[in-house]
Parts: C-alpha cells; sequence; structure tokens
C-alpha cells in the first residue's frame, strides 16, 4: 500500500532522527510527504503556533512523565484536531504509556526510536479497525513477452478460487490487448479502460457492473478486445482499481502487461507478492536478473520476489538449464512449468484454464502448489466464501520492559 499521507517528525536522537528521515526511502512512503525537524516537542509547539498539522506528527522527548504531560497539553492547545499524534519518550514504564494513551495519543514509543518501529506505528494509527476487509495483492509480470505470465496468473486465480475456496478477481491490465476474459470464455460488456477514465467516479458499485464471471469466487476485469483510444491510465486511478478490488476479494490477482511505466514499477513494489515469469534463454536470464535486483532492492529482505520457470522442457534446446538461472538469480525457483503446447491449447480452445481441464496434469499439481504458497494457505477452508455486494453490504508496537 502507498501512503499519501503528511508527515511531521520532530526528533531530539541522532537514532530517531535517522529513522525519521529513513522513511522517505521506503517505498510504501514514496508518496508521502515527510518533513523531519529537529528539536524534539519543544519545537513542535513552537511549529505549530503558525503552520498547519500534518496527518501525522511524530514527537521525540526527553523530559520524566510529569514534563511530558505537560508540554504534551501546551501541544494540544496547537495542533489541529483530528491528527495522530505518535509520542517517542525516555519513560519506559506502562503506566506512562497508559496515560499517554488516555490523553489521546495514538501510539508511544520508547526513545530511541527504529524505523521499524516508526513504520509499525504508522500502520498502527493509520489502520481503520471498522473499514473493509483487505485482500492480498498477488502481481505477475514477465522477464520478456510471451513467457506466460498470463497463463499463470490464470490458473493461479482458478486455483485460489476452486481448490482453496477463496474470493478471487484477476485483474488485467494489458487494457487493450488483454485475454484474462478470454480465458475464462467471458465476454465484458465494457472494457476495463473505460473505467480508469475518471478515478473519482470509481467506486465499488461501478466496478463491479464491469466484472464479469458466473462464479461467485472468481471474478474477472478484462477488455473485450475490441481496439479503441484510451487516455494514459493514471497512476491514480490504478491505485483506487487496486484498493476496491481488495475490499471485494480475498486475493487480487495481477496480470501485468511487459511495459515499464511507473504504475507498473509500484505495483511490484507495493504488492503483498511479486512474481516474476520467466524462461529459459539468455534474453530472459538477463532480464531476469534486473528485474529481480530491482524488486529486491526496493522490496526489502522480509519481502522478496519470487521467480517461476514456464516452459521448463525448452532447456535443452535454449542450452540453458534451472540451475543456470538459480545460480544467476541466487535463489530457488517458486516453481517450474512443463511445457506441454497440446494440452495447454486444447484447454483455451474449450474456454477453460489447465487447471480447471486436467486437474492431474504436472502444470496443474505446480499451480495448485504456487496458489498455496503465494496465498500462505494452510489447508482447504471448510466453507465457501461469496464475493460481497456492494448493495447488500454497506458497503501498534507495545512498550518495551
Amino acid at each position: 500500500m502507498l501512503h499519501r499521507l503528511t508527515v511531521d517528525a520532530f526528533t531530539l536522537t541522532p537514532e530517531t532522527s535517522e529513522s525519521a528521515i529513513g522513511l522517505k526511502n521506503l517505498p510504501t512512503f514514496s508518496r508521502a510527504n515527510i518533513h523531519h525537524r529537529p528539536g524534539g516537542l519543544a519545537v513542535a509547539v513552537t511549529h505549530y503556533m503558525n503552520n498547519s498539522s500534518s496527518d501525522i506528527i511524530i514527537v521525540e522527548d526527553d523530559g520524566n512523565a510529569e514534563q511530558l504531560a505537560s508540554r504534551l497539553e501546551s501541544l494540544s492547545h496547537v495542533v489541529e484536531p483530528g491528527r495522530k499524534l505518535i509520542v517517542v519518550g525516555s519513560v519506559n514504564d506502562i503506566g506512562i504509556y497508559r496515560r499517554m494513551i488516555s490523553m489521546g495519543v495514538a501510539e508511544y514509543l520508547v526513545s530511541p526510536s527504529s524505523i521499524e518501529e516508526l513504520v509499525s506505528a504508522i500502520e498502527h494509527v493509520t489502520h481503520d479497525p471498522q473499514g473493509p476487509a483487505r485482500g492480498k495483492v498477488l502481481a505477475f509480470f514477465g522477464a520478456r513477452g510471451g513467457v506466460g505470465t498470463s497463463t499463470i496468473a490464470h490458473n493461479v486465480a482458478w486455483c485460489l478460487s476452486h481448490e482453496f475456496q477463496q474470493r478471487a478477481i484477476v485483474v488485467d491490465l494489458d487494457l487493450s490487448f488483454g485475454t484474462a476474459a478470454l480465458a475464462f470464455n467471458e465476454d465484458p460488456r465494457q472494457p476495463l479502460a473505460e473505467a480508469l477514465v475518471d478515478p473519482d467516479r470509481l467506486d465499488q458499485l461501478l466496478l463491479q457492473r464491469f466484472m464479469v464471471g458466473d462464479d461467485e469466487r472468481l471474478k474477472v476485469l478484462s477488455t473485450n478486445g475490441l481496439l479503441r483510444p484510451t487516455m494514459p491510465t493514471s497512476v491514480v486511478a490504478i491505485e483506487k482499481l487496486i484498493e476496491l478490488s481488495r475490499q471485494l476479494a480475498d486475493f487480487v490477482v495481477l496480470d501485468l502487461p511487459h511495459v515499464w511505466v511507473n504504475w507498473i514499477e509500484d505495483l511490484l513494489t507495493t504488492a503483498d507478492e511479486a512474481t516474476l515469469a520467466i524462461t529459459l534463454d539468455l534474453a530472459n536470464l538477463r532480464e531476469s536478473k534486473s528485474l529481480m535486483e530491482y524488486m529486491r532492492g526496493h522490496r526489502g529482505s522480509e519481502r522478496a520476489p519470487h521467480y517461476i520457470i514456464n516452459k521448463s522442457d525448452w532447456a535443452r534446446r535454449a542450452r540453458l538449464n534451472a540451475q543456470d538461472i538459480q545460480r544467476a538469480l541466487a535463489t530457488k525457483p517458486l516453481a517450474s512449468i512443463p511445457f506441454d503446447p497440446l494440452h495447454f491449447v486444447e484447454a483455451v480452445n474449450d474456454g477453460k484454464v489447465i487447471s480447471a481441464k486436467m486437474r492431474k496434469h504436472k502444470a496443474s499439481v505446480a499451480f495448485r502448489a504456487i496458489a498455496q504458497q503465494l496465498g500462505k494457505i494452510s489447508q482447504k477452508p471448510q466453507g465457501a466464501g461469496m464475493f460481497k455486494s456492494f448493495l447488500s453490504s454497506s458497503a501498534g508496537k507495545k512498550v518495551r520492559k
């Protein structure tokens, strides 16, 4: 998720200052407006006498419990209502934590604060427990065109919905030539591109009008294949599309086109899981190495990207094998999908994904394992979840001791 927030951080210690400054370099805060000011709580009081308040205010103070409470009282007189206040204090005591919370402080951390603690605190204070549940985003991107990214994305979505009874939405973001609707034998009434023309108009009700699919657990957002002039895709429109989709499903499966634009970079960075599809040739080896390095650098070690080797039987022809790719990328593939054009084409001609037509096929078994691993599904749920209907529904870190 990309945070569109304004954040003011008033720090005292070098460690907390470094953490606050480091927020600017995190991908999830790339759209946030973050200002760092040294001087702590005292400077914050002076600053807000003549300036408007940010969405999130982080203040650090070195006073005892009484001094901290008194200074916060002064701050409350100059800060606009509704702002979220995170206090970094020197008193490590559960009593002061409870006192801060009772005063309206959103979160209390012990000084000095690490960047992980600040991120966790911001996530905590901006989370709305009364808001709609948000599904996981699984992004699939090809190292090159024609490597089978769409086939992988479609089959993983089918497995999530049919093998594991999860609500899934396939979002085909190749707005002109996408094949998601074709893969599931659907005919969209309106192409997805039309929903993105006016982001202000886009809501759950409108989005559901663009969805196709008789299956209650699997819906598709795609194009109908008719070419027409389209407006340039805006980052705001894509972000709103993904956020609305997350409110309607357990999983949002993104089938990303092979283009390199800012919204593709954002989705590969912020998706819950990002997976690269590659085949065994030198061009894929070069591109996959570059893309994996990019995603590792922007996603961090805790959210490492994955890759899948598709058409793995081509190794003999390309004189490359999985071990060559594994050495170059310094990690094992999530899965290897065998090359079987006869059965894959047969499934396409029947308007089905291969996982639906031939559930015991080696590729189907692999797709099922991919869905289970990316979805972090431990076992098959007992009940079958239904899609939320917009019409039928009203659609921190603890103190250290």
